[in-house]
């Protein structure tokens, strides 16, 4: 009956960790060199063949796991350091115990799995190849991101059960389930059962996993007489231990020490050591304890000496584009470009002309649309004339000129997919406010912010490409300049390109799919919450256009960039290329047309204006000059059926083009 009569808690507020200003400073650093570690690490897994075996497999993927934990956590806590109000919604406190459980359970799995994997490498050898195949890696894999998964579910779906009537206070720098338990006016009986059920399940499972292997390999190393064959086969297993003594003592400590214990500042220190440092530890334990990681490592960080002076530097590039239905392709790939070039100028007329469209999403909508119209006239002239030519030839200048420009709107357009996530978030967890939030100033900060990424992201690329030499054959097997078919042309060393661009597309790539999955994953929640199914309907309506263009462009640029561990063909780069180029910037506009009631119902008064206004000309003109003739034969009006033909032309069209 209490909780009938209170208040739901709307916000949390966050105590924080610290106001010592050089404390702040070290955890920012700790969270730059986390990124940039984690980074470096999957981008040194992916550039080195001699990695590319199921231990360093796992281990790319610890990295990502960790990046992605800490960006969960760190930022909000960085952005707290400088803000007065350090405060989260609900919608966002459930998404981040979501976010931070899946990832934190996974990677609780995947250090038993390298455990496991080291206990074949160790005691199997012979057989370690077959049975850790890589199939039977991706499975494994796969099984720790469910675990992760269903992990995070169970948590967040019990949360929600729990009613906050009274204080909003969490004594910590982000959401975590224990001190939501503490603040629950409701029975938490259950939520307790789940957590303990829950730590104690996975992690009584997974250590099993780690101890009993673990037995066995110490057991088959003082079997080993050589004492050199014995340290060998432990210092395969010494970084990993290393990792595992820190995530499973800090994470014990955390979620298994007795529920009586209230959160004291020693408390917070665990969670940071957790939350924080252990994500930036792990790759600094592989590279700086593991051998394969520091002969890699060397091998790619060393100089490569060349004579430039004896090779003929390439002055232009042929690009091979399609060689087969050119005439075909062309009609095609023809039509494509102006419908993309009619629809995004279009709707940018459209939002620009009508003053109900004048709210931040369409703002977003109408600078969607000018980057489409750039990445694809960026690309898409150059192939129609090629399709036309004997021989494609691009200038080096011209290449490199190219390749910046579709990088500068391609990572724009990324980071504001993102930004319009977070736009609909606003908008459906914080209506009241939504003006007020996403102001016409923030709006206009956001877009800028997307167009400086986007230009700083392509000053690096080519910073780095122009740092190549290129002195044997020119042909690039594709229909634009872009970093691979270019990288296979270079005749200096290109390690440093492979581990910028995995770099860069990783960090930019992980931070706007994060922030579009934590958006709508809040939205999910709102909207879970809502009781009448119409409204949920209509909540989630808004976001359906927005969801389509997300999935085509993150769906091409993944298939296009994040291949791990293998190289695509170039048919099938060129494939998923006119797809990323042509075909999505082509179909933005109609998915938002389509599928938007309000763009619709505006472009309906738009063409009704505009037929009238002709229409209403068209008649005056008829009238005149049937004035005019009747004054020259002295009658006094028009016959009734003069202008009928017309008129029901003009009316056709209009029901046509409104319908």
């Amino acid at each position: 009956m209490a909780e009938s009569n209170c208040s739901r808690v709307s916000e949390f507020s966050l105590t924080g960790f610290t106001e010592n200003p050089l404390t702040q400073v070290i955890l920012s650093l700790i969270f730059l060199v986390t990124i940039l570690g984690n980074l470096g690490m999957i981008a040194l897994i992916n550039a080195s063949p001699q990695l590319h075996s199921p231990m360093y497999y796992f281990l790319g993927n610890l990295a990502f796991v960790d990046l992605c934990s800490s960006t969960v956590i760190t930022p909000r806590m960085l952005v707290d350091f400088i803000s007065e109000k350090k405060g989260i919604t609900y919608a966002g406190c459930m998404a981040q115990v979501f976010i931070f459980d899946l990832f934190g359970m996974t990677e609780c799995f995947l250090l038993a799995m390298m455990a496991y994997d080291r206990y074949m490498a160790i005691c199997h050898p012979l057989v370690y190849p077959l049975v850790m195949s890589p199939k039977c890696c991706f499975q494994l894999v796969m099984g720790s991101y469910l675990v992760g998964l269903t992990n995070g579910m169970g948590q967040t779906i019990s949360m929600s059960k729990l009613s906050f009537c009274g204080s909003s206070v969490i004594n910590l720098f982000f959401c975590d389930i224990s001190p939501l338990i503490s603040l629950s006016t409701s029975d938490n009986t259950l939520s307790h059962i789940i957590l303990r059920t829950s730590a104690s399940l996975f992690g009584v499972s997974s250590s099993l996993v780690v101890l009993l292997s673990y037995v066995a390999i110490i057991s088959t190393i003082l079997s080993i007489k050589s004492a050199e064959g014995k340290r060998k086969a432990f210092s395969t297993c010494a970084s990993h231990l290393t990792t595992l003594s820190m995530f499973y003592g800090a994470s014990f400590f955390m979620y298994l020490k007795p529920s009586s214990d209230s959160l004291r500042k020693g408390d917070k220190w665990a969670t940071v050591f957790y939350a924080v440092v252990t994500p930036m530890l792990n790759p600094l334990i592989y590279s700086l304890r593991n051998n394969e990681v520091k002969e890699a490592l060397r091998r790619l960080t060393k100089i490569k000496r060349m004579a430039a002076g004896n090779h003929s530097s390439v002055t232009e590039f042929v690009l091979l584009g399609f060689t087969d239905l050119q005439e075909l392709l062309f009609m095609i790939f023809l039509l494509s470009y102006i419908t993309t070039l009619v629809g995004n100028l279009g709707m940018i007329i459209l939002i620009r002309t009508n003053s109900q469209l004048h709210v931040p999403m369409y703002f977003f909508l109408s600078h969607l649309s000018f980057l489409d119209i750039c990445c694809s006239s960026s690309t898409m002239p150059k192939l129609l004339s090629g399709l036309l030519a004997e021989r494609n030839v691009i200038s080096f200048s011209g290449c490199i000129t190219q390749f910046f420009f579709f990088a500068v709107f391609g990572t724009t357009e990324a980071i504001l997919l993102a930004i319009m996530a977070y736009d609909r978030y606003v908008a459906i967890h914080e209506p009241l406010h939504y003006l007020a939030a996403m102001s016409h100033r923030v709006c206009v900060q956001l877009v800028v912010g997307s167009y400086t990424a986007g230009t700083l992201n392509a000053f690096v690329h080519t910073s780095t490409l122009l740092q190549l030499s290129f002195c044997g054959p020119n042909v690039i097997n594709h229909f634009y300049c872009e970093i691979p078919p270019l990288l296979l042309l270079s005749c200096s060393s290109t390690w440093l390109n492979e581990v910028v661009m995995a770099t860069c597309v990783g960090f930019i790539i992980t931070i706007s799919v994060l922030a579009i999955v934590v958006s709508y994953a809040c939205i999910l929640l709102t909207i879970w919450s809502i009781p009448s199914t119409e409204s949920r309907y209509k909540a989630f309506s808004t976001c359906t256009s927005h969801l389509m263009v997300v999935a085509l462009f993150y769906g091409s640029a993944a298939l296009l960039y994040c291949q791990p561990f293998f190289r695509h063909s170039q048919d099938q780069g060129k494939r998923a290329s006119i797809f990323y180029t042509m075909v999505t910037p082509m179909l933005n506009p109609v998915i938002y047309s389509l599928r938007n009631k309000e763009v619709r119902s505006t472009l309906r008064r738009a063409a009704d204006r505009l037929l009238s206004h002709v229409y209403s000309l068209r008649s005056h003109s008829n009238h005149t000059k049937i004035g005019i003739t009747c004054h020259r034969r002295h009658h006094c009006c028009p016959s009734a059926g003069e202008g009928n033909s017309l008129d029901k032309l003009m009316k056709l069209l209009y029901k046509v083009l409104v319908a």
